[in-house]
């Protein structure tokens, strides 16, 4: 997509594969409108909107899930472990390392307007106030499931969209998948829309490299949980 090698738009498995992984993400992003309508006609629980964003999660996950395990089971189980779900050489500390060089930078990005604008993302829902006692249960939930969902993210972007591809365009994938990633942060922050691009790019070389998207789940789920508690203690201790 970014050099001038355009064979790989010749084989039928690519586009074919191109086109699915577009469609996917789409319903899955759509899902969210489906699931507030549903509510909005069926529900009149006090804190409805909350009771969206988990299920629209949780709706989200197992769609990913699911619909890419039937293709993995009917096209590359015997290729592969499923798009990076493997334990096998796989050692934890070095990402570790890569979180603990991550705190000084949220902390600064914690101390910024724009950054506190966006963060934590509960703030966005009106019936929940973290600062009542009674709301603190909404609250843990709602960030358990957050983080959560970059747990799919990774796995769409650093697995499907990688590993499903090595087998035709290789490491090739990895910049246009990286692009893909920036398109899903346009709402963000600018630093964390520019940032995107290289962790995105360092996160698909470390999956095309390993075959394991565990490292990118620790690193991805640990800053979205570290960025909404700098945010938090920034906003609500040290305003």
């Amino acid at each position: 997509m970014i050099h001038k090698n355009w064979i790989f738009w010749k084989n039928p498995k690519f586009i074919t594969l191109v086109i699915f992984g577009v469609l996917i993400f789409s319903f899955r992003s759509s899902i969210s409108f489906f699931v507030s309508d549903w509510l909005a006609q069926h529900s009149n629980y006090a804190h409805v909107d909350w009771l969206n964003r988990i299920i629209g999660t949780i709706a989200r996950g197992l769609f990913v899930f699911l619909t890419l395990f039937i293709y993995w089971t009917f096209t590359d189980k015997k290729n592969q472990p499923f798009y990076g779900f493997t334990s096998k050489n796989f050692d934890f500390k070095p990402y570790l390392v890569m979180l603990a060089c991550m705190v000084p930078l949220i902390a600064a990005a914690s101390t910024q307007a724009d950054f506190l604008t966006s963060y934590p993302r509960v703030q966005r829902l009106q019936s929940i106030d973290i600062t009542i006692p009674g709301h603190l249960k909404f609250y843990a939930i709602y960030e358990i499931l957050y983080g959560l969902d970059f747990f799919t993210i990774e796995f769409f972007f650093r697995g499907f969209m990688i590993l499903a591809f090595v087998g035709i365009v290789g490491p090739k994938a990895i910049i246009p998948v990286a692009y893909m990633y920036v398109v899903i942060h346009w709402n963000k922050p600018m630093g964390e829309l520019i940032s995107s691009f290289f962790g995105g790019s360092l996160l698909g070389i470390i999956s095309y490299y390993s075959k394991s998207i565990w490292g990118g789940i620790i690193v991805h789920v640990g800053i979205a949980w570290m960025m909404e508690i700098g945010a938090f203690i920034s906003k609500y201790f040290f305003p």
